[in-house]
C-alpha cells in the first residue's frame, strides 16, 4: 500500500500512513467520498436532505443539548446493566490509531468508508468505539482525552477540564440499516468497561434535545444529567451557553 490514500479491492477506501490532519483538498475529497457512501447505501433521497442539512449547518445553527457526566460510581453501575443486541455477526472493537485501522480494512472490516474524517480524528487522538455487523461497521462514538481530540469532533463547546482527566465522549453515529437495534446503547455499555479499566475519572457528553432515539438510549441505562446547554452558531460567529441543572438520573 503507497504512502498516502489508496483504494484496496472492489475500491474500498483504505487509510494509508500519513499522519498529518486533512488538508482542504483532502476534505473535500472525503466529503465526495462519504456522500458517495450515503448515495450507494441509501440512495438519493437521504443524500440529498444530508447534503442540505450539512448546508444549511454552515450557515446557521440553533441547538439545545442535555448534557451528561459520569464518573466512576456511575460506570460500576452502567457495568452491571447485561445487555447484547440479538444481531447476528455483532463484534465491539476500539481503534486508537490509523495502524489499527489499516489493520482493520486488512482483515475486510468497512471501517474508514463510514467513519466520516475518521483518519483527522485518530491524528488528534480520538479513539474510536465501533460496532460491526459482520464486517460492515453499524455504529461508532468517540472519546477524547484532550482538547485537541475534542476539537476533531463536532461538537458543543461543553467545558471539560482535561488537565484533571476528565474525558469527553461524542461523535456518534449509527448506520441507517442498523437503527433501532440497539447497537447505540450497546457502544455505550462497552465504552463504560473500557473507562474502567483504563481508570478515566469522568466523562462528559451532550445529547441534542431533538435526538429522541439517543435520548432513550440514555434512559435505559440511567446516565445522569448535570445541566442544559445552548448553541447559537451563525457562519463564523459562534455563542455557547451552559446552565447547571441539579443532578438527576435519566
Amino acid at each position: 500500500m503507497s504512502d498516502g490514500e489508496s483504494r484496496g479491492r472492489k475500491g474500498r477506501y483504505r487509510y494509508g500512513r500519513k499522519r498529518r490532519g486533512l488538508s482542504a483538498v483532502n476534505r473535500l475529497e472525503e466529503l465526495f467520498r462519504r456522500a458517495a457512501s450515503i448515495h450507494r447505501t441509501e440512495g438519493l433521497l437521504p443524500l440529498t436532505k444530508r447534503a442540505t442539512a450539512y448546508a444549511v449547518r454552515r450557515l446557521f445553527r440553533y441547538e439545545t443539548y442535555y448534557l451528561y457526566e459520569g464518573d466512576s460510581s456511575t460506570y460500576k453501575r452502567f457495568s452491571d446493566t447485561d445487555f447484547v443486541p440479538k444481531v447476528d455477526g455483532l463484534s465491539f472493537r476500539v481503534v486508537h490509531t490509523n495502524e489499527e485501522a489499516d489493520e482493520l480494512e486488512a482483515q475486510g472490516f468497512q471501517f474508514g468508508e463510514h467513519a466520516g474524517d475518521a483518519r483527522s480524528k485518530l491524528n488528534n487522538g480520538a479513539i474510536a468505539f465501533c460496532v460491526f455487523v459482520g464486517h460492515e461497521l453499524a455504529n461508532v462514538g468517540w472519546l477524547c482525552t484532550t482538547q485537541q481530540a475534542k476539537d476533531s469532533l463536532d461538537e458543543p463547546p461543553v467545558r471539560v477540564d482535561f488537565s484533571n482527566g476528565e474525558t469527553w465522549t461524542g461523535g456518534f453515529s449509527t448506520n441507517p440499516r442498523y437503527r433501532r437495534m440497539g447497537l447505540h446503547t450497546y457502544c455505550i455499555l462497552e465504552m463504560i468497561e473500557y473507562w474502567l479499566q483504563k481508570g478515566i475519572v469522568k466523562s462528559k457528553w451532550a445529547v441534542a434535545k431533538r435526538n429522541f432515539a439517543a435520548l432513550t438510549a440514555e434512559s435505559k441505562i440511567g446516565s445522569v444529567i448535570y445541566g442544559e446547554g445552548r448553541l447559537i452558531k451563525v457562519l463564523w460567529w459562534k455563542s455557547w451557553k451552559e446552565r447547571p441543572l441539579p443532578l438527576q438520573q435519566e
